[in-house]
């Protein structure tokens, strides 16, 4: 609120520092921020529900189920939000984005990959499946290393339609939702394909044991 406010009265640029350890609540702090300010410039513009429908995403693609936490944030993000000079929102933008990509290739126990991985099984259609060859979520190594598929109180089947209603008021064409989940595929099956080691002409090489993963 005072944030708002001085930047609107002293036409001076503002900063706000969401900052704690994990299950503090600085996901949802972002949240209600965002939709403070959405609220607060009082326009309720096209472009303040494309702010606001962001954060579906970036949650799916940055946030996992952790000890600690169902929703942890697993990466950090530097928001810029544009307003006019008499305090309306014209725009914003992600200037960083930080992720733990260690968790893609490996969990603790009882913890998830990130969201969107077991979000994308649990949604898509049994023909959507088949064109990207996926199955069932315990069918990927990189998403049963914490023994947890599931989360309590999380839909993952629902959460994935409310991803696919972002992407639309964000404007993402369907060829640009294809690309993302064909890539987001990729990397189950990525992590799939083992490897054998041996010695060619002396030299250290390897093969790919399962071609058919």
């Amino acid at each position: 609120d005072n944030a708002y406010y001085f930047m609107k009265r002293g036409q001076k640029d503002q900063c706000i520092i969401i900052s704690g350890e994990s299950g503090a609540g600085k996901t949802e702090s972002t949240k209600l921020i965002l939709n403070f300010l959405a609220a607060t410039s009082g326009q309720h513009s096209w472009i303040e529900q494309q702010i606001l429908q962001a954060n579906p995403i970036m949650e799916a693609f940055g946030n996992a189920k952790t000890i600690r936490n169902d929703n942890s944030s697993r990466f950090g993000k530097y928001i810029d939000i544009h307003f006019s000079k008499t305090g309306i929102i014209e725009g914003a933008k992600i200037e960083q984005y930080l992720l733990e990509k260690s968790r893609i290739v490996s969990q603790a126990e009882d913890e998830r990959n990130y969201h969107v991985f077991y979000r994308l099984l649990a949604g898509m259609s049994a023909e959507e499946k088949q064109e990207l060859s996926l199955g069932k979520a315990s069918d990927y190594h990189y998403l049963t290393q914490g023994n947890c598929l599931t989360c309590e109180g999380m839909d993952d089947k629902e959460e994935f339609s409310v991803i696919k209603g972002a992407m639309k008021i964000l404007s993402f064409s369907n060829n640009e939702q294809s690309h993302i989940w064909r890539q987001t595929a990729v990397v189950l099956h990525l992590g799939n394909i083992e490897f054998e080691e041996h010695e060619i002409n002396n030299m250290p090489a390897c093969s790919i044991n399962n071609m058919d993963c």
